[in-house]
């Protein structure tokens, strides 16, 4: 269910994902709804952001691992989400980026949101840091880096062209460099 509403938040948004409808997509039984989530919807979208958001955060930490040079990070990240646009006829976007805008005023969705993207920074501006910036220069490149991919995510949905994400890191990209 919590995968489900990962997809669902990334074409729908906080208000399309229902309980009906994530019971739907994913086959799940009926009863199962407040054994697993006594905290209702806001719960599940929680759950779902946390799920979601855990990929770019995994990447990044691996990367910090291997070595894999900043610009590689962000390319692959890019590349990741203009082919789920792509795959999913520009339905599917970033469900951060989705319930931050529809869900930035709300304490508890708001305050989640506002600790994934915090993380995302965090974990590239880590990884600029020990490809030689200073903390500052890697915290700021980092928040530009988020900031532009989630603006050409909802480009791209608009557009319906991936196009903006291919825009930002051909501007970009070389930054990271």
């Amino acid at each position: 269910m919590v995968a489900s509403a990962g997809s669902m938040l990334r074409e729908h948004g906080v208000a399309g994902t229902s309980f009906a409808k994530v019971l739907e997509h994913s086959g799940g039984p009926r009863g199962s709804i407040g054994f697993h989530f006594p905290g209702g919807k806001a719960e599940l979208v929680t759950d779902a952001l946390r799920w979601a958001s855990g990929r770019v955060t995994d990447a990044l930490a691996r990367a910090r691992e291997d070595g894999t040079p900043p610009v590689e990070v962000f390319a692959g990240i890019c590349a990741f989400y203009a082919a789920e646009l792509t795959k999913t006829d520009f339905r599917a976007g970033c469900p951060v980026g989705a319930v931050a805008q529809e869900a930035y005023d709300d304490e508890a969705l708001g305050a989640v949101v506002g600790e994934i993207v915090e993380t995302w920074v965090d974990g590239l501006a880590r990884l600029l840091a020990e490809h030689g910036r200073t903390r500052e220069a890697a915290e700021e490149l980092a928040t530009t880096c988020v900031a532009s991919l989630e603006g050409a995510i909802l480009l791209a949905r608009v557009r319906r062209s991936r196009q903006p994400i291919d825009a930002v890191l051909a501007a970009v990209g070389p930054l990271l460099d």
